[in-house]
């Protein structure tokens, strides 16, 4: 299950664009930068959390700025990060969800074959993840980097 969706002009047939790509094509491709997204959303998510909790914790290499931090919003950076790194795990096991009940209906089919239920909240859901996750991610660091950056001055 990728995280396009079909939308009125896209059809499972390969359809050629103006730029010689097929849809098929395109959405492999796409599913190719989702993945290489939640891996640095990850990334990102797992270095701000570390980083804020040794300034919570007031590390010894810290020491100079940590004191100058505010720790209200220290714990919300760790808080935006957790929320973003449970986002990604729900993520997948929604979308894991949505592929088993595509899965079960192809093996009660008599073709061997079943599309997405599309109104499904298992089907859906993923995507506002994907979406909610990019958004707490790039909100937590950039209040990171305001945060110390104001420290510094």
């Amino acid at each position: 299950m990728s995280l396009h969706r079909r939308g009125r002009r896209a059809h499972t047939t390969s359809v050629r664009r103006q730029d010689g790509l097929t849809l098929a094509q395109l959405g492999k491709e796409l599913d190719t930068y989702s993945v290489a997204i939640s891996t640095q959303v990850r990334t990102i998510n797992l270095g701000v959390l570390g980083l804020s909790w040794l300034m919570l914790l007031g590390d010894e290499k810290l020491a100079n700025v940590a004191p100058k931090l505010s720790h209200p919003a220290l714990m919300a950076i760790a808080l935006a990060c957790l929320l973003a790194l449970v986002l990604d795990l729900g993520q997948y096991l929604l979308g894991e969800r949505a592929v088993l009940a595509a899965f079960d209906d192809a093996n009660r089919s008599e073709q061997g074959s079943a599309e997405y239920n599309e109104a499904s909240f298992a089907y859906r859901a993923p995507f506002w993840c994907y979406r909610a996750k990019l958004v707490l991610t790039l909100m937590a660091a950039a209040m990171l980097i305001a945060l110390v950056s104001h420290a510094l001055i």
